[in-house]
């Protein structure tokens, strides 16, 4: 394998960081949403989370110590515009200033998502995805990212998760601001943000002639159960378009992508959305079509397809994790193929993981089932790279157990164990799987 494949780990912002009143930050979207009753797990919130705030020292040689070259993260855009324009809280970014340099002090590269779900509140009360200045708002935010940190940073997502920061935000009404709007408003939501990106995309390039702009794509992570011809064809209209139109049209990867690569929209989505494909013509694509300098894909399970088209479930013995998916490594092998095909960028897996309902027993966490995913993926990244299957990075979510939306800390998704009375953190086992796998290759090259 290349030397300069990275092997990361994932966080955001939110997640991990804390905010004790005292750091300068805004209230964001989901600030808000944790303070109504009910909606959050255990009524949790991330006022302290992980304090990753004033233990990112800690927390990078936990990184190092774990022989990743690489560290995905994301700036709080209210952490940095506490009103998401206008006045700079220094504070904030000095923050990222010093976490920046700390991570290049010990030769781990960083990887920075600009947003991570966590819309400054005060532009959500103008309207948030679905206003017309949001493109401008962003442009604002991503040029301070660009002037602070593009000396540094050379690899950046600009949106995490399109599929979560439209559909289940704006439509669905799940994660915050927890809106229903209607198809056509949300589809405007969409093309809101792809507009941002195309603005970003252009100031981040501007000061770092070396930067690598992407996103990081979840997907729903349909695979062929077999290597027939007709099979795989079925499972890439799966994993692509709304092949049994059990899903909304905000929801499938041709709508959130083919805009950003091809410069159109699906037909389908156009004409059944009038007021959408008016505000398409109106603004166009133009400004962000090809602007894509890699695409993070977001993958954890996988999802059999048969020859018919039909999901066939997993078979007998199959183990699950703790949020009900399967130990399944397929989705991540054609997932990457499918994409790189599809697209022809270069594909790095941003996020992969699972959650278990940990255990700190003696000092010691043993997460078998989550070192045996950890390893299973690998292999797969191994088999693609030998495909010469344009894969550049591999990062686990995630480093440290952390809050996790709407399930509160209830799940633990980290390599690290947070004990949430105390802050202390402790390597489980996966992290020493993932150590010993690294030093592996390290060697080996």
């Amino acid at each position: 394998m290349s030397k300069d494949f990275l092997y990361g780990v994932s966080s955001s912002s939110f997640q991990i960081e804390g905010d004790d009143g005292k750091q300068g930050r805004g209230k964001s979207v989901w600030d808000v949403l944790c303070e109504q009753k009910g909606i959050v797990h255990n009524n949790d919130n991330a006022i302290i989370a992980t304090d990753h705030y004033n233990r990112y020292k800690e927390d990078v040689k936990l990184i190092s110590d774990l022989g990743a070259n690489s560290y995905r993260f994301s700036t709080s855009w209210s952490r940095i515009l506490p009103d998401g324009i206008g006045k700079i809280n220094e504070q904030g970014v000095a923050f990222y200033d010093r976490l920046i340099d700390e991570l290049l002090e010990k030769n781990i590269t960083p990887m920075l998502t600009l947003y991570h779900w966590d819309l400054p509140q005060a532009l959500q009360e103008k309207g948030g995805l679905f206003h017309t200045d949001f493109s401008k708002w962003f442009l604002e935010y991503a040029e301070i990212i660009a002037k602070k940190y593009g000396d540094r940073v050379e690899y950046y997502n600009t949106f995490n998760e399109p599929i979560n920061c439209v559909h289940t935000s704006y439509h669905a009404g799940l994660f915050a601001p927890r809106l229903k709007l209607s198809m056509d408003d949300t589809l405007i939501c969409l093309q809101n943000m792809w507009l941002g990106h195309g603005e970003a995309y252009d100031v981040l390039h501007m000061h770092n002639k070396k930067a690598k702009v992407g996103i990081a794509k979840s997907t729903f992570e349909e695979y062929p159960i077999n290597d027939n011809p007709k099979t795989i064809e079925m499972a890439k209209k799966h994993y692509f378009s709304n092949f049994d139109g059990q899903r909304p049209d905000d929801e499938t990867i041709e709508v959130y992508l083919d805009s950003l690569f091809f410069g159109k929209y699906p037909k389908y989505v156009l004409d059944k959305n009038k007021k959408f494909s008016e505000y398409v013509q109106k603004t166009g694509t133009k400004s962000y079509c090809g602007k894509i300098d890699f695409l993070g894909i977001n993958t954890y399970s996988g999802n059999p397809i048969d020859e018919n088209g039909c999901e066939v479930g997993h078979p007998q013995g199959t183990e699950y994790n703790a949020m009900g998916s399967a130990l399944d490594e397929n989705g991540l092998y054609w997932g990457v193929k499918f994409m790189n095909e599809r697209y022809q960028v270069p594909i790095y897996i941003t996020e992969s993981g699972m959650a278990s309902d940990d255990i700190l027993q003696n000092c010691k966490v043993q997460d078998t089932m989550r070192s045996k995913l950890l390893i299973r993926n690998l292999k797969a990244v191994e088999k693609l790279r030998n495909e010469k299957v344009d894969i550049r990075g591999y990062y686990v979510w995630s480093i440290l157990d952390n809050f996790e939306w709407l399930l509160g800390y209830s799940k633990r998704f980290g390599l690290v164990y947070v004990d949430y009375n105390t802050l202390k953190r402790i390597p489980k086992d996966s992290y020493y799987t993932y150590q010993k796998y690294i030093k592996e290759f390290k060697n080996e090259g």
